[in-house]
């Protein structure tokens, strides 16, 4: 049998779904040849092991309380130690902040801030609409998640800029990086929580009506979280808030440049926005990937997976499983089990901010597609700039041009 790639190879990463085809038909639990992972690339699988919090733990050297002893000693010295609380944590202290989290993100809270988050829509395209080309990615993908997080932590707009940094920081923090490299991102993250350390005073001082004022001043177990644990939770809402949108904004749009009737379709009926964003995330999953550590040896089908391994589970090759989703490659704004993708993950560790995502790809599809039409590349193959890295898939910038209605 002729000797398969690795995950880690740059060229696979820029497109991993032929090598994700071949896999679930050859080798559907994959031993990586040089990362050492075992790979899940079919659905049941993915999703088992998302719902095996027994057998698979989420403490693995690639997220949470993972630094150097260098970088922590900067951050006991200058800020707060990072520490487990909800993406690199598991039951029972994981249920804690976990029923915490979901009182703050409630639906209807969420729902209450879609009037905001169309306003911020329709201030982002008013900004542009005389152009004659943008970057749809710095124009629209990037700000609109971002002021809406921003706002609800609190963050100044003047402060984009540093906002950015922070979010991009946070989200390298969940791929292997080097011992050198934590030192520089704990600096940025220091940044960020001293900032934040401000906020968290001036709203426990003042409460409103906001995410971090509801975070800060919730009781659990009859306390109030440390600065520690809001340090923690703040990073990971801000991350889940921001970045997910951002890139599947980008590639929803990329689709309804690659088939312009998606972007008519939504215009004649804007209900369509909610699959539009649900097949965007499916075909292309903004993290490709994430791990856990097996507690025990665990079986996948005819594949027995030692313990202390690390396993891969691969999003975007399970959403795009033939088994689950037919013709899967393909954007079908009609597909009845579309929002069953595993894009945000599934059971107790399951994305807290997917439902104010699902929100602002909704409303921005909606308004984009009723105030243009013709959307298109407008700088040719250079057009399109990929984002780099292990998980993330999607693009880092998109310049394109468009028609008003």
């Amino acid at each position: 049998m002729t000797s398969l790639p690795s995950f880690a190879d740059p060229e696979i990463q820029k497109c991993p779904f032929p090598f994700y085809d071949r896999l679930r038909e050859e080798q559907p639990v994959f031993h990586d040849p040089e990362t050492g992972h075992y790979v899940l690339t079919r659905y049941d699988d993915v999703r088992k092991a998302l719902l095996s919090p027994a057998v698979l733990s989420n403490r693995t050297p690639f997220l949470g309380d993972r630094w150097s002893p260098e970088a922590n000693q900067m951050f006991a010295k200058e800020g707060w130690l990072p520490m487990d609380t909800l993406v690199s944590n598991d039951p029972p202290d994981h249920r804690i902040y976990r029923t915490l989290v979901d009182k703050v993100f409630t639906p209807a809270k969420v729902a209450a801030l879609e009037p905001r988050i169309m306003a911020i829509i329709a201030e982002l395209i008013d900004g542009f609409a005389d152009r004659e080309e943008i970057d749809f990615v710095e124009e629209f993908a990037v700000p609109l998640p971002m002021y809406v997080i921003a706002e609800q932590l609190g963050v100044r707009r003047e402060d984009r800029v540093i906002f950015k940094r922070w979010s991009d920081a946070g989200v390298e923090t969940t791929g292997p990086v080097t011992p050198e490299r934590q030192l520089e991102l704990a600096a940025v993250l220091i940044e960020m929580q001293r900032y934040m350390a401000h906020e968290i005073e001036r709203v426990r001082a003042a409460p409103n009506g906001m995410l971090l004022s509801r975070l800060v001043n919730l009781d659990t177990d009859g306390r109030q979280l440390t600065n520690q644990e809001l340090q923690s939770l703040i990073l990971q809402i801000l991350v889940a808030g921001n970045e997910t949108t951002t890139t599947t904004l980008a590639s929803g749009m990329r689709l309804m440049i690659e088939r312009p009737e998606l972007a008519e379709a939504l215009h004649d009926d804007p209900s369509l926005a909610k699959a539009m964003g649900e097949e965007a995330l499916r075909t292309a999953s903004p993290l490709q990937c994430l791990w856990r550590k097996a507690l025990a040896d665990v079986q996948f089908g005819d594949v027995t997976i030692p313990a202390d391994s690390i396993v891969e589970m691969r999003f975007g090759a399970a959403n795009r499983d033939p088994a689950q989703f037919g013709c899967p490659a393909e954007v079908d704004l009609h597909r009845k089990n579309a929002n069953s993708h595993l894009a945000f993950g599934a059971g107790i560790h399951m994305c807290i901010g997917n439902q104010l995502a699902r929100g602002e790809l909704r409303l921005g599809f909606q308004a984009l597609t009723q105030r243009f039409t013709n959307f298109r590349l407008s700088r040719g193959e250079d057009s399109c700039r990929p984002l780099e890295g292990y998980t993330p898939y999607g693009l880092r910038q998109l310049w394109m041009a468009f028609d008003k209605r």
